[in-house]
């Protein structure tokens, strides 16, 4: 039975940082091997290399899995280090705005490659 409140967060947190280190480390040597199979580099190659709808929604959560494994750390360096409560929450609140501004900038240019 799961407990109510904040007992398994960290836990939560751990599996979920976890995770998305999997899929980043997977998504990265996928990424070289089709990149090595590529063949010389150039605009149009890489450029097709983002064309298929399975890069766009592989490297949109490749994105998403390192801001969030990115903002798992940052919370857990705040909590540790930024004992000022209006001072973490306004960290909290610069890097989510920040985070889901990154997010939206790699949605727009992985959507922008035809």
């Amino acid at each position: 039975m799961r407990h109510v409140g904040g007992a398994h967060r960290g836990l939560d947190m751990w599996l979920l940082q976890r995770a998305s280190a999997l899929y980043m480390a997977g998504f990265l040597v996928a990424f070289l091997v089709l990149l090595l199979a590529a063949g010389p580099m150039g605009y149009e190659t890489w450029r097709g290399l983002f064309a298929p709808m399975y890069m766009k929604v592989g490297g949109l959560l490749f994105v998403t899995a390192l801001l969030v494994h990115a903002w798992i750390g940052l919370r857990e360096i705040f909590i540790d280090y930024v004992h000022c409560l209006v001072l973490r929450l306004g960290l909290y609140l610069a890097f989510g705005i920040l985070y889901l501004g990154c997010l939206a900038w790699s949605v727009d240019i992985l959507w922008s490659v035809k």
